[in-house]
């Protein structure tokens, strides 16, 4: 009995330290092991300012995988009316709730190690208040059943 008492902390931290490796960006996913998925619907992002609404909760950084125009529905606010072939296309979208200014830097889909790795980067500005910051991407249907890994980073 004393030494199921001792192995017990152990095995919790194995597995702990297990499951939190699990989304961790591999190394290997950068250079010529790293396939740029192409993104669409570019422009129109571009034109049109977008941003979520209706995320729940405290999260600090809350991801989507969109699939349908009812999810764009409720997930989307657009100046403007947008429409997707999501019999084409899905979404990959999220919000970074940060403590201080920040806004959006850069972003990148790549295809590693059969997932898609989507990859942002933010900036922090200086300023004291907190900032929500959007971030969303269109890409090919054929990549809809692979697994998703957000890597959501500060460039600074």
């Amino acid at each position: 009995m004393k030494n199921i008492l001792k192995m017990t902390p152990i095995l919790l931290l194995l597995a702990a330290l297990t499951c939190s490796c699990q989304n961790e960006i591999n190394p290997d996913c950068e250079g010529d092991n790293a396939q740029q998925v192409e993104l669409f619907y570019v422009d129109e992002f571009e034109s049109t300012p977008c941003g979520l609404q209706n995320i729940e909760g405290n999260e600090k950084e809350t991801n989507l995988v969109i699939t349908t125009q009812a999810d764009f529905e409720k997930f989307f606010t657009c100046s403007e009316q947008l429409h997707i072939d999501f019999d084409k296309y899905f979404i990959l979208a999220g919000m970074y709730r940060h403590h201080q200014c920040a806004v959006f830097d850069s972003q990148q889909v790549v295809l590693c190690n059969n997932r898609i790795v989507y990859k942002v980067g933010l900036l922090e500005q200086i300023c004291a208040a907190l900032t929500n910051v959007s971030y969303f991407v269109v890409i090919d249907k054929q990549y809809e059943n692979l697994p998703v890994v957000f890597d959501v980073k500060f460039s600074n």
